[in-house]
């Protein structure tokens, strides 16, 4: 291998493959994370209403702070529920997850390129690069499936009014 084409191929690596590679597991784990949040305190929502109807019944908590609750706790659960699946954290994540793995099994291309013989280095170097950016066509082809199973919410109907 030349010394222009490892200079090329360590520029090619670190600045376009591993950048973006870091970008996607940086972007993977931020979505993951959003998406655990939401689902635990949601969850934790939903057993403070659970507490609240026990300590009510026991008549430990007034029972106008309890129908206060009783509304409140659920309906900021449900709220955070919605904003997680509008968000599609999980479906995010995954893209990410899935273009990083995709990009660890090139890095085994971009290897055999390294070790490749001055005569084979070019086709190598060549395979490697293909697969990287078929990799990020992928992944950018994907935002449009993504986007295309958020659905808009509906405005309600207004009736005109009547004199």
């Amino acid at each position: 291998m030349s010394d222009q084409q490892k200079q090329f191929l360590a520029l090619y690596s670190a600045c376009r493959h591993k950048d973006q590679a870091g970008f996607y597991r940086m972007r993977s784990e931020e979505f993951e994370k959003a998406h655990n949040q939401a689902i635990y305190v949601a969850a934790a929502l939903m057993a403070l209403t659970a507490i609240t109807s026990i300590l009510t019944a026991a008549k430990l908590v007034d029972p106008k702070w309890a129908a206060v609750l009783g509304v409140f706790l659920p309906a900021m659960s449900a709220a955070l529920t919605a904003y997680n699946l509008l968000y599609s954290f999980e479906s995010q994540s995954k893209l990410y997850r899935d273009a990083l793995s995709a990009l660890g099994e090139a890095e085994a291309i971009g290897y055999d390129a390294e070790q490749a013989t001055e005569a084979e280095a070019e086709v190598k170097i060549a395979a490697y690069v293909n697969q990287v950016e078929e990799i990020f066509r992928k992944e950018q082809g994907q935002w449009g499936q993504l986007i295309s199973e958020i659905k808009p919410v509906e405005a309600p109907k207004l009736e005109p009014e009547k004199d």
